[in-house]
């Protein structure tokens, strides 16, 4: 089954978002259950600012930028390792095909991801700002968990509306539903009922 109606590409539920065992850092803060809630907001503000060029290619910064971390610390290369893991292993590679993305994407995805934990913020006038922006937005509304969502710090103010939604859906998912292959499909349903 792929996601219903709002979607950023058109994938099975159970390939939206990295199993477990794709993580480099076996995590519960970074982990699967964080992408999966930034992918859900991802979609959202996708929709929410109307910015659905950038739906595939936000999809795969999604499910891309957590999975070179090695551990839940600060840390300011995890998205550079990220871009170079896509660019070395092919199974990586085959899920952004599957998603209908080409070589041509790669380098917006790859200044997304390495961008969204640099230390120096990128500007607007950045090459790939709008991506930038959506994926740093969509991962800050997940700060919830760490008890820091700063709403000053969200570039859109479409996210800056989604303050109660992010810590709703992480309290009806968050150690409630295990991870694993149905795990994305159940948030997504969890998140759709917290919509109405």
């Amino acid at each position: 089954m792929t996601v219903p109606r709002q979607h950023l590409v058109p994938l099975p539920a159970d390939r939206i978002v990295p199993m477990p065992e794709l993580f480099l850092h076996a995590s519960t803060l970074h982990g699967q259950a964080h992408v999966t809630r930034v992918m859900v907001h991802a979609i959202r503000l996708v929709d929410a600012t109307g910015q659905q060029e950038h739906g595939a290619r936000l999809w795969a910064a999604v499910f891309l930028h957590d999975i070179a971390r090695r551990h839940d610390g600060v840390c300011h290369r995890h998205g550079s390792d990220a871009a170079r893991r896509l660019r070395e292993e092919t199974l990586l590679q085959q899920r952004l095909t599957e998603a209908g993305l080409t070589a041509v994407d790669y380098p917006a995805i790859e200044a997304a991801i390495t961008a969204h934990c640099a230390p120096k913020e990128a500007t607007p006038d950045h090459e790939h700002w709008p991506l930038i922006a959506l994926l740093k937005d969509a991962d800050a509304l997940d700060r919830v968990r760490l008890g820091d969502l700063d709403p000053d710090y969200l570039r859109h103010p479409e996210a800056k509306s989604m303050l109660a939604f992010a810590q709703a859906l992480f309290d009806h998912t968050d150690g409630i539903i295990a991870t694993g292959e149905t795990h994305f499909q159940q948030v997504w349903d969890v998140s759709r009922d917290l919509i109405g």
